[in-house]
């Protein structure tokens, strides 16, 4: 297989493959050896980037492993992470999740979802025709509370990126007219762009002329931090309504409103059956509730949440989200279904975004 270097690896995940990898050998006395550690792209098939492959030689059998590191694992992750593993089966190789810690939990979540894994403390799934391990349970001998001090990433700095993924010329904009189109304060602006450049995500030619690069990285990293970082400050709150069908015949632009998640995703793809019904609401949550009779239920069918995202960014259909939007909520979900929705729609609606970066 041939591969093309895209942008290097930082530190910190080169620490945690080198641990993990050790960690893996000490419990199974087989060794995976990296051959290639960058941020690399699939030379015959440019779908798919990854940031490193490894061998695992077991009996004399070599086997390629397309390695896809995480720093932090939680439970919002998984689905996008088992997404992105899944992808890279389209090669015929196999996906390997390196993580700092996977409690019993995620474990057998990402098992379920037939997720190839290793991590720092020793714990690991791999399934191979000639080669079975499965080790959960083991526990760091102190929790690292690690924290993302990439403020790109953060709240705010998701709000512009989310802008940038919908137009990616944008970045190329003043800094007042980005700041404009993702809705924050014009000081946000300057040090989104000078995380995204010291990241490899935008090279600056010239004077003021930028380029967003790294797309597909930058897309699923935005996927995986939103549900943890943004997402819980939009939430108005869970409801539940007695007619389950309600919402198949209803248009919610005359609302400033729009469907989000599975609701959106059935829409557009008639793929799957929603059970969760996700609306994002600019201004008029009240008169929604009062309209379709919403009861407030913590355990509710029905999850409202404000729309973060400016006017510009909305999706040619009135009352959809966008794209980007509708894919992250479906990767949170977690099961099979959801994720293979969620590869449709980025399939057919954000694969073009990261082919303008090739």
């Amino acid at each position: 297989m041939a591969y093309e270097p895209t942008m290097p690896v930082n530190e910190v995940e080169t620490d945690l493959l080198d641990r993990a990898l050790a960690a893996f050998h000490a419990a199974t006395d087989v060794r995976i050896r990296v051959a290639q550690l960058e941020v690399i792209r699939h030379q015959e098939n440019c779908a798919h980037e990854v940031d490193a492959i490894g061998h695992l030689d077991v009996g004399g059998i070599d086997e390629t492993m397309v390695i896809e590191i995480k720093a932090r694992l939680t439970n919002p992750m998984l689905g996008a992470v088992a997404h992105q593993l899944q992808q890279l089966k389209q090669n015929h190789e196999h996906g390997l999740l390196v993580t700092d810690y996977v409690n019993p939990v995620m474990a057998e979540r990402l098992k379920e979802l037939g997720v190839f894994f290793i991590d720092t403390v020793g714990n690991a799934y791999l399934n191979l025709p000639h080669f079975l391990v499965y080790i959960r349970g083991n526990k760091p001998a102190k929790q690292a509370h690690t924290t993302n001090k990439t403020r790109a990433f953060q709240p705010t700095g998701l709000k512009v990126l989310f802008a940038f993924i919908c137009n990616p010329d944008l970045v190329n904009a003043p800094y007042r007219d980005i700041a404009n189109a993702a809705n924050v304060a014009l000081g946000t602006v300057g040090w989104v762009i000078n995380d995204l450049k010291e990241l490899g995500y935008v090279t600056e030619f010239g004077k003021g002329r930028r380029v967003l690069g790294g797309r597909e990285k930058l897309l699923d990293r935005w996927a995986t931090t939103y549900p943890e970082q943004l997402r819980p400050k939009l939430t108005i709150g869970r409801y539940t309504v007695r007619d389950k069908t309600w919402w198949k015949n209803v248009d919610l632009y005359d609302f400033a409103a729009y469907w989000g998640g599975e609701v959106a995703a059935a829409k557009l793809t008639q793929y799957l059956k929603p059970e969760q019904i996700t609306i994002y609401v600019r201004e008029q949550a009240a008169r929604l509730q009062l309209e379709f009779g919403m009861k407030k239920d913590p355990n509710g069918e029905v999850e409202l949440l404000e729309a973060f995202w400016n006017e510009e960014c909305d999706f040619n259909d009135k009352g959809i989200t966008p794209m980007l939007l509708i894919y992250a909520d479906l990767l949170m979900i977690g099961d099979q279904r959801s994720i293979d929705t969620a590869t449709i729609i980025y399939d057919q609606y954000l694969a073009q975004f990261i082919a303008e970066d090739r």
